[in-house]
């Protein structure tokens, strides 16, 4: 379910490798600062993938203050609105969604 929140932070599209802070930011924000181990991840990947909630297609990607591309996976929500919708009554999510956006104005309005 923490994956699924993510991906709907960010309306539903996500880089694997930036699932790991973006998760990890969610659990301490719950309280719960683990680390998430990458098979766990996989293994919540693929349970999703499998129930047909995320598509998951290998990418290349450029990196961000070097030159070159490398291997990614880039994971997106099959039905975005349907998700938002759900989560909408997710006591967590929209916790987690004021929470994040009252910081981001703090920081903005300093």
């Amino acid at each position: 379910m923490n994956v699924v929140r993510v991906l709907a932070v960010h309306e539903g599209v996500s880089w694997k490798t930036e699932l790991f802070p973006d998760l990890a930011k969610l659990l301490k924000f719950l309280g719960q600062p683990h680390i998430v181990g990458s098979r766990i991840l996989d293994e919540a990947l693929g349970s999703l993938m499998s129930d047909g909630i995320i598509a998951v297609e290998d990418r290349k990607r450029g990196a961000m203050l070097e030159k070159g591309v490398y291997a990614d996976q880039l994971i997106r929500l099959n039905d975005l609105a349907k998700v938002k919708s759900l989560l909408e009554k997710d006591p967590v999510f929209t916790e987690y969604m004021h929470n994040r956006d009252k910081m981001i104005r703090d920081a903005l309005f300093k």
